[in-house]
């Protein structure tokens, strides 16, 4: 599915709605960092000019200029008088832990965060998510996608998803609005009192090397079945960049791998 970008007040299309934008400021810096993090600009390379870069992400030249001002701060652009601005460095990798419900988080965070890109859809489920809800084939989800970043390149592909009849109940899942998921289906009579888990590592599919700008990159991939009273209520799916992370155990304990 296209993704088509929304300015000011969200704007509905068809099942999917997306939330407003950061500022254009903060946009070029983000959008900088991904170019950057994805190879765009290698460490050695020159930006190129505001001439071009402006027209690039539609803004006028100080807005240019503020955003590559945040690079120079963060140490990934050095500013080299009458030369221009040159790469230093990529996005490094940084370290998440385990939570004992078999979540990835950022060290130092206490939740995952609600992500950037949210989507809000009714669709079939694939069969492989089917299976882990106990459902038929091509039974009806409803899917909530995001896409999460770190210094300003993505790292996670998170999607989740709850039977159709789960999502009635909890409408606020079928809305494209920042909630703690989990939590909502606890305040609907719907709380997970059981999970199961698993962990492996491959490669990113075609989609999801597009989404992680991942490139050959490996990928984890982690999903997680929630319970309640032995049914389940959602399945969560996320797709890690195996570059950017560095994996802790410091909290939580990994999800089982599935055997070879």
């Amino acid at each position: 599915m296209k993704r088509t970008r929304a300015r000011g007040r969200p704007r509905r299309y068809g099942k999917m709605c997306l939330m407003s934008q950061p500022s254009q400021q903060d946009k070029v810096t983000a959008e900088l960092r991904r170019a950057i993090a994805a190879g765009e600009f290698a460490p050695g390379s020159f930006l190129p000019s505001s001439r071009v870069l402006a027209p690039r992400f539609g803004v006028v030249r100080n807005t240019l200029m503020a955003g590559i001002a945040t690079l120079v701060e963060d140490g990934l652009v050095e500013s080299l008088p009458k030369r221009g601005y040159r790469v230093v460095g990529t996005p490094s990798a940084f370290e998440v832990v385990w939570t004992q419900g078999g979540q990835l988080l950022p060290a130092g965070k206490e939740q995952l965060g609600h992500g950037e890109e949210l989507r809000a859809e009714v669709r079939q489920a694939p069969g492989a998510v089917a299976h882990l809800l106990q459902g038929p084939d091509g039974m009806t989800v409803t899917v909530r996608s995001t896409v999460h970043c770190h210094g300003g390149a993505p790292w996670a592909l998170r999607e989740f998803f709850t039977p159709r009849s789960v999502a009635d109940v909890a409408r606020r899942l079928l809305e494209p609005e920042a909630v703690d998921e989990e939590r909502l289906l606890a305040e609907h009579g719907m709380g997970q009192d059981g999970v199961r888990s698993c962990w492996s590592t491959r490669g990113a599919t075609a989609d999801e090397a597009r989404v992680l700008k991942s490139g050959p990159a490996p990928v984890h991939f982690i999903q997680r079945t929630g319970f309640h009273e032995g049914e389940p209520v959602f399945c969560e799916l996320t797709v890690v960049r195996a570059d950017r992370v560095h994996l802790s155990r410091s909290v939580g304990t990994p999800p089982e791998m599935p055997e070879a």
